[in-house]
């Protein structure tokens, strides 16, 4: 034991003075970059990096570690530590951009932020690039040392993948559990919080959770070439390049669902709950013969009613229209999702809202502090829908989309706000039953009533535009799920699932009316209350007048009596 902790010394000394002098080659450059060709500091920290890795590569290659411990061909290391180093960029680049614009030195900035993500780096390159083929022997196979009591704890099913799929390192022996209750149809709980369900957080529950969210090491530790997606029914795991510090995660699914993710991913409870949770809980509502459709549900006057459209249509800005306009007259359900069934009746799902750039223009700013209101214009833009594009467009590429989706908004959270937040005046409602419906859109100006079976397609599509994020198309195939509150019984794959969908959707609709409402210029809050607003107004005045006339009902026979003789 002795030993390799003195072996693990040299090494470190060893990467240490390798670091150190690439920290003078990445200074030389930065300045060559800075002062002679007038580079802006930013680009010149990024291309510093690069000609440091190739020194720190070659050194650490050579010198630092023997040619017995080098795991794989010198190419596959030298792209891992490429890759790492870069990676290290994102956090790097924003850091010295604080230091500098808060006074400090440009090159003493950029030594700062080298040193600081010395340990990170040795780190990484020590186990992961270098010094992988040390493993642990549950997970190998291969004849190590016996790790301590803390050092390894397997938490997974039997199956024949083997457990490399699932692996708890040093598992913490207190951790704060979050409980979520919907409506009473799902029960979730989570090691992660998600603040989209904070309208249902409960303090604890004794029943068995439906979901289960927990933080765990997936996946080998080695960085991979590629994205993976093992499946099977009932079990998902996905992988991608950076090994199990990276956003993987695992899902296992039966009559209940246990979702396991990664450090980084964990990280991030937004992406957690959007590209996990949040598609699981679409399809254990449908097992309850509920369905969580893409809509946008309020109150106006005494009827509820739905707005459907794409993505970054302008839901959320007519939501706060309507909601700022009518305070007295309206109630708030759902803006981004709403849990309906095929009785017609809705219930509130209200998660924070996303303001994006073209939401802006809707958001009453003063209810905002001064710190919120200078990042917002930040926030909006790059979580909008070109910044959705863009990652969407990302993903299509071998890269670890969700690892930077996951540090994106780590580092420019989404600016996201419960609906009492931008409109004080609010009120929340639990539930109603939903009278009709508008399908809003953009284009020319156009108002015609939609056919029964047009409404169903155009719900459906809105709602899985909702899921176009990775790797929602995949797991998906691998969701199997047990009838609900059995333990036994056929379970329903994702094509029954899908047909139970459609079912509670058309049943929903029934003979309710929907509207294309289609406008140019984000009118919709201008004419809806127009359309809901107006019969209850002209009923109340009516049931005004018609009380006024029986009270004063012998009056005005009498008058009409008189008239009428004379």
């Amino acid at each position: 034991m002795a030993s390799r902790h003195l072996a693990k010394t040299r090494t470190a000394v060893g990467f240490g003075l390798v670091g150190l002098s690439g920290l003078l080659v990445n200074q030389g450059l930065f300045w060559l970059l800075t002062e002679a060709a007038g580079f802006w500091i930013s680009w010149a920290a990024i291309f510093a990096t690069q000609g440091s890795t190739i020194w720190n590569f070659v050194l650490t290659d050579r010198i630092v570690y023997s040619e017995k411990n080098r795991n794989g061909q010198w190419y596959s290391r030298f792209a891992k530590s490429w890759t790492a180093n870069n990676a290290f960029l994102l956090l790097r680049v924003p850091f010295l951009l604080l230091l500098a614009h808060s006074g400090m030195n440009p090159h003493w900035a950029n030594v700062t932020t080298l040193v600081a993500l010395f340990l990170v780096r040795f780190w990484i390159s020590d186990r992961f690039i270098w010094g992988s083929k040390r493993l642990v022997a549950d997970i190998t196979g291969e004849p190590v040392e016996p790790p301590s009591k803390a050092d390894v704890l397997i938490e997974m099913k039997s199956n024949e993948w083997g457990p490399h799929l699932v692996l708890n390192l040093r598992p913490r022996r207190w951790v704060k559990r979050h409980y979520y209750d919907v409506h009473g149809l799902v029960s979730i709980m989570s090691e992660v919080s998600l603040p989209e369900l904070q309208y249902f957080k409960v303090e604890s529950f004794s029943r068995k959770p439906d979901i289960t969210v927990r933080r765990g090491y997936v996946g080998d530790r080695r960085m991979i070439a590629r994205v993976r997606a093992t499946m099977s029914p009932g079990l998902f795991v996905y992988r991608e390049h950076l090994g199990s510090i990276g956003a993987n995660f695992r899902v296992d699914l039966d009559n209940r669902v246990n979702v396991t993710v990664s450090p980084l991913l964990a990280t991030s409870k937004h992406v957690v709950y959007t590209n996990v949770v949040e598609a699981l809980l679409r399809f254990v509502l449908v097992n309850t013969g509920y369905m969580l459709l893409h809509s946008a549900t309020v109150r106006l006057g005494t009827e509820t009613i739905m707005l459907s459209a794409q993505t970054d249509t302008g839901k959320t800005g007519t939501i706060l229209r309507l909601m700022q306009e009518h305070p007295g007259e309206s109630a708030f359900l759902s803006d981004d999702m709403t849990i309906v069934n095929g009785n017609g009746a809705a219930l509130c799902f209200p998660k924070p809202l996303t303001i994006s750039s073209h939401t802006l223009r809707a958001v009453n700013t003063k209810t905002l502090s001064l710190p919120e209101r200078l990042i917002l214009a930040v926030q909006s833009r790059i979580h909008s829908k070109d910044g959705r594009e863009f990652a969407l467009l990302l993903a299509r590429l071998n890269i670890p989309i969700i690892a930077i989706n996951a540090v994106t908004q780590i580092l420019v959270p989404p600016p996201k706000f419960m609906i009492h937040r931008l409109v004080p005046t609010v009120t929340y409602q639990d539930a109603g039953v939903v009278s009709q419906i508008f399908i809003i859109g953009r284009g020319s100006s156009l108002e015609e009533p939609m056919p029964h079976s047009e409404a169903v397609e155009t719900l459906l599509a809105n709602t899985e535009d909702a899921y176009g994020f990775p790797p929602f198309s995949i797991m998906e195939r691998a969701i199997t799920l047990r009838p609900k509150n059995l333990r036994k019984g056929k379970k329903r794959d994702i094509t029954e699932l899908r047909t139970a969908e459609r079912a509670i959707l058309e049943e929903f609709l029934g003979n309710m009316p929907v509207t294309r409402l289609i406008s140019p210029n984000f009118g919709w809050a201008d004419t809806i209350p127009d359309r809901v607003l107006s019969g209850d107004r002209a009923g109340s005045q009516l049931a005004v007048e018609s009380g006024a006339a029986e009270s004063n009902g012998g009056s005005l026979v009498a008058v009409k009596e008189d008239q009428h003789v004379d």
